[in-house]
């Protein structure tokens, strides 16, 4: 017997509408869901159907709570009750709670399906501990935090409904990590290119949009921001800015008037790789073909300059006067349901920011995270003082954090570890109890994220977990009952649903009907003042930002800084960057197997010319080095990439045990990272773009390090 239910895709935040086909209640198939009218772009590799029937049933899937056996990192297990599980787990929280205070205990957070982030924060608040630890350090906080000192808002999104004649997609690749921060859909974007909208490219390297870009600058890993006030001084200088908009709805401009002034565009040439007269033509290109758009994604926020590196991106966006234009971005306000900071934060319970870890960056503290290398540096060092536990949830910090070899030290060191988790994997490896968990569609859930987005949507129940597998939000729900905490959770974690919903005046079951509920969007007119700044303005120079010791304005030798001198390259002379895959999701689902029938091995990218230097051809499987170790990625040879850079795969790591827990350091592109300071003042972003490497087929000699360490071959110097 057949049956059809509507779902939403958990892998991307695009969050696809699609139907699932179930035969005796298993979950056979998955396909896009072309009746409802709601958004699905089903991504080319099509990893949610191909992924998420084979999730539900998988026999490898963690089924119940386990303790650790053996020694730590040894990977043996006994399977123990949830009872028993939570019975030890707060035994544990009390302890370290009342002995060495409740900042002893982190968080241990990481990219949102469903409520399980939420109450890992609310948990955090309650149990008053100030060391809550998420990816904000290079995720999505600087972008939003760029848009709030501008704009006043982190809620600026793409205009899809109108016409726009220029996209700018700016270190992103909508087809693998769907979409952007904008919000613009593949469908969406596709027309618009049929239709002849013009398409710039910020690329290193090639995806599959590059070929159709009017304008494709391989520019420096991590000098986006170089690049962006380049164009800025173009703009201005050659009066291409939107005068009339700029003088009534913007502060600022004379400042930045200032500081263009101040730099050339050979010295943006030498920062970017991208020669003048490259650098005019685009902006040139972007400034008087309007309405425009920029689509940016993550490659931005992984500096040590990532806050300024994004206001100047968002600078281009005022001068142009494209936001709050139709066919440009407009400011939007989210659907009608509890905010999530009302869910994480209680004011009679404030967080003591005074004992955190992460308290020298400011914009961290103010958005409810602690640096991922802040908590590995205190680990190690017990500065301020030890960290004793940690509760992980949705999260691989092995593969995802940099400096992964210091990331493994410092979790062996850490006393007690907790990971809920859906697969075995690196992290639940060195655990000391492991908890199963359920994923959307296995239980009713709301996904708000991404927050800037500003919609709610309803995952139902569809098919049982398998085991007894819990939602996340249903540990930490039953684990606050525990330690004395339940006042502030729900009797059954379910009502909390009820409650996101609250300011809309609907239950859970009336959102499942209605499926999502949909932000309001704001043109330039419809509200005055537009901008919700200080000024109500649009804030090129930003006080606010000054308040907190920041820079007002991005300066080009703050967006131009590297932690990576001259002299690192000497030794190491490619610029290593990274891709996400297209047929997974970061490092999850690498159990699959009809995603690895996609991609089955780590591959990396170089240009052919550099990979004869190297002494490396098309189809080896070679190492990357750079000072903090080595990895092996099979090399794919492109002429579409910059001779200079390397582009390697991230995420990877194998999902068959062995005495190096999952081979997290074979292929793992954070292996090469470095967490350590610099980090960007504001947000503590790591620098993971233009990481000085090398690569070889085997291991070095003498005689091939002498010429490896020679001249470097002709830079591209554009499009």
């Amino acid at each position: 017997m057949k049956a059809n239910e509507p779902i939403f895709c958990f892998f991307c935040p695009n969050h696809c509408a699609m139907t699932a086909t179930f035969e005796d209640g298993k979950m056979v198939k998955v396909v896009a869901d072309k009746k409802s009218g709601l958004p699905c772009d089903i991504c080319p590799d099509a990893k949610g159907p191909l992924a998420i029937p084979e999730v539900h049933s998988h026999k490898e899937r963690l089924r119940y709570p386990m303790k650790r056996a053996g020694e730590k990192g040894e990977n043996r297990w006994t399977r123990i009750s949830w009872d028993e599980a939570l019975d030890i787990i707060a035994e544990k929280l009390l302890f370290y709670r009342d002995t060495f205070g409740p900042e002893s205990i982190a968080l241990i957070l990481g990219e949102p399906k469903g409520m399980e982030f939420a109450f890992g924060q609310r948990f955090g608040t309650y149990l008053k501990t100030p060391n809550v630890i998420t990816p904000g350090n290079y995720c999505g906080v600087q972008t939003g935090t760029a848009d709030h000192f501008t704009f006043g808002t982190m809620m600026v999104q793409s205009d899809l409904a109108s016409e726009f004649n220029c996209i700018v997609i700016w270190g992103a690749n909508p087809l693998n990590t769907g979409g952007s921060f904008r919000g613009m859909r593949q469908a969406v974007l596709d027309a618009a290119l049929r239709r002849g909208c013009k398409l710039i490219m910020m690329e290193p390297g090639k995806n599959r949009y590059c070929e159709k870009a009017h304008h494709w600058l391989r520019l420096k890993p991590g000098s986006d921001g170089a690049l962006a006030l380049g164009m800025a001084k173009v703009i201005i200088e050659e009066g291409l800015y939107e005068k009339d908009y700029v003088a009534r709805h913007t502060i600022g401009i004379e400042e930045l008037k200032k500081e263009i002034a101040t730099f050339t565009l050979d010295e943006v040439a030498a920062e970017t790789w991208i020669e003048p007269r490259v650098v005019r033509e685009v902006a040139r290109l972007y400034a008087t073909t309007k309405p425009a758009q920029i689509l940016w994604g993550n490659a931005l926020e992984n500096s040590v300059s990532a806050l300024q590196i994004c206001r100047a991106v968002t600078i281009l966006r005022a001068l142009t006067g494209n936001v709050g234009a139709h066919g440009g971005e407009v400011i939007i306000e989210p659907a009608k349901f509890t905010r999530p900071g009302r869910f994480y934060f209680d004011r009679r319970f404030p967080r003591p920011i005074e004992k955190s870890i992460g308290q020298e960056f400011p914009i961290a503290m103010g958005s409810a995270y602690v640096p991922t290398q802040s908590l590995v540096r205190s680990i190690l060092t017990e500065d301020p003082y030890p960290v004793k536990m940690g509760l992980a949830h949705v999260t691989n910090p092995l593969l995802t954090y940099p400096d992964s070899a210091k990331t493994y030290e410092a979790f062996m060191k850490l006393p007690f570890l907790v990971v809920a988790e859906i697969f075995p994997t690196s992290f639940t490896a060195i655990a000391d109890i492991v908890l199963p968990a359920a994923v959307p569609g296995e239980h009713d859930t709301i996904g708000y994220w991404p927050a800037w987005f500003g919609y709610v949507k309803a995952y139902q129940k569809v098919v049982d977990p398998p085991g007894d597998a819990w939602p996340d939000a249903k540990m930490i729900n039953e684990l606050a009952k525990r330690v004395g905490l339940g006042e502030h959770f729900w009797a059954n974690w379910e009502e909390s649903l009820d409650f996101m919903l609250e300011e809309a005046k609907l239950t859970f079951q009336d959102l499942v009907q209605k499926r999502i509920l949909w932000p309001k969007h704001y043109f330039l007119g419809d509200r005055e003042p537009y901008f919700p700044t200080p000024s109500g303005k649009a804030e090129i120079y930003s006080r606010q930002m000054s308040q907190l010791g920041l820079s007002p304005l991005p300066y080009f030798n703050e967006v131009s800084a590297s932690r990576y001198k001259k002299e690192d390259f000497e030794r190491y002379p490619l610029y290593l960057t990274n891709y996400k895959e297209g047929a997974y999701m970061l490092s999850g689902y690498r159990h699959v197997k009809a995603v690895k029938k996609k991609k089955a091995e780590a591959v990396c990218y170089m240009h052919p010319d550099t990979a004869e230097r190297f002494g490396v051809k098309n189809g080896d499987m070679i190492y990357i080095e750079s000072r903090k170790g080595r990895i092996q990625q099979r090399l794919e040879t492109s002429r579409d990439m910059h001779p200079q850079a390397v582009m390697a795969a991230f995420g990877w790591w194998d999902t068959k045990a062995d005495k190096n827990q999952y081979n997290w350091r074979g292929y793992n592109i954070n292996i090469l990272t470095d967490g350590d300071p610099p980090n960007d003042p504001a947000t503590g972003s790591v620098q993971l773009r233009g990481v000085p490497c090398r690569v070889y087929l085997d291991e070095p000699h003498p005689a091939r390090e002498a010429r490896r360490a020679g001249p470097t071959s002709r830079e591209n110097k554009g499009a």
